[in-house]
């Protein structure tokens, strides 16, 4: 059985510059790129988010230092990504991600928005319609039926599938 050997981790691009700042002193992007071995619009990229961060800053010359009290030991990893914002959990966003679970690809926003435009959205009736008139070619009669059950029970619409179809 062959021995799995441990790959060394690379220092990443945000590594090497903190470090570099922080061994030799604040500097300018422009002399980087050769020091560094990478291109000076990859650099800045890095740099951008580096400062997005409040790793580094810039001052008015232009000159890159760390910003006090950053640890450069303790930064050896990409800058994390921010997570993306929670969506409000409104019905109308409910309903999108219904219809998105279940595999309405296409005019979910347009379905959405004519079902809540519509009288009577405590309805079964107006719901049916909606899945079968206006967005037809859009939500399959599978996905009707799924999206109906699902709706229905989430909302406590009053529902009875034999009204609505013929299985």
């Amino acid at each position: 059985m062959a021995s799995k050997k441990k790959r060394k981790k690379q220092p990443t691009l945000q590594s090497l510059i903190v470090t570099l700042i922080a061994e030799e002193g604040p500097r300018k992007l422009s002399g980087m790129p050769k020091i560094l071995g990478s291109t000076y619009k990859t650099l800045n990229s890095e740099v951008l988010k580096l400062r997005k961060i409040g790793v580094l800053e810039k001052d008015t010359d232009g000159v890159l230092s760390l910003v006090p009290g950053v640890d450069p030991a303790a930064f050896g990893i990409d800058a994390p990504t921010p997570p993306k914002p929670e969506r409000e959990q409104t019905l109308q966003n409910k309903f999108e991600d219904l219809l998105r679970s279940a595999g309405v690809k296409k005019g979910v926003g347009t379905i959405t928005e004519i079902y809540f435009s519509g009288d009577d959205i405590w309805n079964a009736q107006w719901l049916h319609h909606v899945l079968s008139v206006p967005a037809e070619g859009f939500v399959t009669e599978a996905q009707c039926k799924l999206i109906m059950g699902a709706w229905t029970i989430k909302t406590g619409i009053p529902y009875e599938y034999e009204d609505f179809f013929d299985d």
